[in-house]
């Protein structure tokens, strides 16, 4: 599974679908406004903005340590907000988590679970805490996901019991689907059969997904649109196809003793003599004049993966930094 980026509306294992199926969406299954969380001084949250379309898969990627999970938490009413509003499928977590968690669904980095029951008690187990329980959808899973019935949990690998807290979250046929980092941890054979179970399993059903990681490679493999959260604060928020059609890397060979390159578009630069690699989120004739401008002998324009942005973005900045958050 995942994308074919020779043809950017494919994705192997899903039903084709356009960008613009996604973006034509009117409702928000998750919007926040101003949402803040404050731990004493800290600011884990700070005046995050979300737009989550209804039925896309959202991919929100920070490093360890960005406010991925608080956000998650307040999202499912776990934490109360310092500030700022939420609205999860219409509902507000803190004030209506029993009817909003009938249709929504959370697997955390760590499902914790009985050791002692054996896949089918705990799924019998699951079957008595959602009304919307579904026993033969719940068998299919099984078998798609080759859960062993009869072996207990205890003995299941971590990727098997990945499995399991996952047919246990989409037994109830949610509307939408929060997934904390559920791969950390997972070799990168286990994380790909993971991740494409459990977008493959959800577009069947048009499920939304919120896909918390700081894996990227995962993530681009699956998303339609692209939050990236730096240090509290939600940088970017857009389509995926849209992010990537925009950023470009550029290979140019300057002057000798050329100062840095300025120009408000750059993400980040590096230099090894002569020769220099620029990130920029736009890349245009007036760039290129720039470029001219500054005695520029030669250019390269190339793509950039999401993980070549993400690094652009929140990694050390040699360039000139871009101020405020890119937001579609």
């Amino acid at each position: 599974m995942g994308r074919d980026r020779k043809s950017s509306n494919s994705v192997v294992g899903r039903p084709d679908r356009t960008m613009t199926g996604c973006e034509a969406m009117s409702e928000f299954a998750i919007q926040t406004t101003g949402l803040c969380k404050r731990f004493g001084r800290l600011r884990a949250v700070d005046e995050v903005d979300l737009r989550v379309p209804a039925g896309c898969v959202y991919g929100y990627i920070g490093r360890n340590g960005a406010g991925k999970t608080t956000t998650i938490q307040m999202l499912m009413g776990f934490l109360q907000p310092t500030s700022g509003s939420v609205s999860v499928l219409g509902f507000d977590p803190m004030r209506q988590d029993v009817a909003m968690k009938r249709v929504v669904s959370y697997v955390p980095e760590r499902v914790e679970m009985y050791d002692w029951m054996k896949v089918r008690e705990t799924l019998w187990f699951g079957q008595h805490l959602h009304p919307r329980w579904d026993p033969d959808l719940a068998a299919h899973l099984i078998r798609r996901f080759e859960l062993p019935p009869e072996r207990r949990v205890g003995q299941l690998s971590r990727g098997m019991q990945g499995k399991l807290a996952l047919a246990l979250a989409l037994s109830s046929h949610p509307q939408l689907v929060l997934l904390d980092d559920p791969t950390q941890g997972l070799d990168a054979v286990v994380r790909r059969e993971f991740v494409e179970s459990i977008v493959g399993i959800l577009q069947e059903a048009g499920t939304t997904v919120f896909f918390s990681s700081h894996i990227i490679d995962d993530v681009e493999r699956v998303a339609d649109w692209i939050g990236i959260l730096h240090e509290g604060k939600l940088i970017v928020q857009e389509p995926l196809e849209q992010l990537k059609a925009s950023v470009k890397r550029v290979l140019a060979t300057f002057p000798d003793s050329a100062p840095a390159h300025a120009d408000g578009a750059i993400l980040r630069q590096d230099t090894d003599g002569r020769r220099r690699e620029i990130i920029y989120r736009t890349f245009g004739p007036e760039q290129e004049s720039g470029l001219h401008a500054a005695g520029v002998t030669d250019i390269e324009v190339s793509d950039c993966s999401l993980e070549d942005i993400f690094i652009a973005y929140v990694g050390p900045k040699r360039g000139v930094p871009v101020e405020g958050a890119r937001t579609s």
